[in-house]
């Protein structure tokens, strides 16, 4: 099957100037591609060299979105009627060799609904660090698969949100990407949404994507509360409002022998679950300047 029809790429840009940079360079040579760069930094002060004038378009989300948000902001503003499918990327990753066109072969099977990327550590290469994902639902625990099943694409619970290959038909049947998370867990409603609708999540080893990966901030006080709002949310749509609250207000005690806070974390987030506070760069922000002085 002859694929003439462009992908439209989100780059969703934080932090690093260079790694976004790195990872244009490292896909910019297929022409199949229009590229869109998200920047959602808080200095929103990226702008597109000239050498890249012809090739990418910015979109400038004001710096206070989530992920999930940042990302459907630039499905929605880079789509264009022929566009079929959509490939989401973190600037910190690097494309290797021909692994778009792989993932995109895949995605041409009727039956799939989105595909991902064997993701090893940019900086030691022979490691993995996600190749596909799984969810362990009882535990409202998600994370990725270290290591490859097979050399073809195999069945996944979810793909990271770092490198996700998707038809845009299949994107829009579950209205993209669910913005009541702030960062992670999204991508895995993503998946189960999909799935809902009897597509498959697959993983294809030999397409290779880097990913530079940041050092844990599981102790930091903003990340302990965001796990726990996390939890709680994905708990709700596994199990349902109210037995998903309280099933996720059980598990989630463990968060608070993280830190000598980690019950004071633990309250102010099930306050916040009980009083619909919004899971954002705000809310994050609130309990930073809280308990970090």
């Amino acid at each position: 099957m002859e694929i003439t029809r462009p992908i439209l790429t989100i780059i969703l840009h934080y932090g690093s100037e260079l790694y976004t940079w790195n990872c244009v360079e490292s896909l910019i040579d297929y022409k199949l591609l229009d590229i869109l760069i998200v920047d959602n930094d808080p200095s929103q002060n990226i702008d597109i060299p000239l050498k890249y004038l012809d090739r990418i378009r910015l979109l400038r989300t004001g710096g206070i979105a989530g992920f999930a948000q940042a990302n459907n902001m630039g499905v929605n503003f880079g789509r264009k009627k022929y566009h079929d499918c959509i490939l989401i990327l973190n600037n910190d990753t690097f494309v290797i060799g021909n692994a778009l066109q792989e993932m995109r072969f895949v995605l041409t099977r009727n039956d799939v609904g989105a595909v991902g990327p064997c993701m090893p550590y940019a900086d030691e290469p022979t490691k993995i660090w996600a190749c596909g994902g799984v969810v362990k639902s009882f535990r409202l625990r998600v994370g990725g698969i270290e290591n490859m099943h097979d050399v073809k694409a195999y069945d996944v619970d979810y793909l990271p949100g770092a490198a996700i290959m998707c038809k845009l038909h299949v994107w829009d049947l579950v209205a993209g990407l669910p913005e009541k998370y702030f960062l992670a867990y999204e991508e895995a409603e993503f998946a189960l949404r999909i799935k809902a609708f009897n597509y498959r999540i697959m993983a294809l080893p030999t397409a290779r994507i880097l990913h530079h990966v940041g050092m844990s901030m599981d102790i930091q006080p903003m990340y302990i509360y965001n796990a726990i709002r996390n939890r709680i949310i994905f708990s709700k749509y596994l199990f349902g409002r109210y037995f998903g609250f309280l099933y996720a207000s059980i598990i989630t005690i463990r968060e608070i022998f993280k830190s000598k806070i980690g019950f004071s974390l633990w309250l102010c987030a099930i306050r916040d679950e009980i009083t619909g506070e919004p899971l954002n760069r705000s809310s994050l922000q609130v309990i930073k300047n809280k308990y970090i002085k």
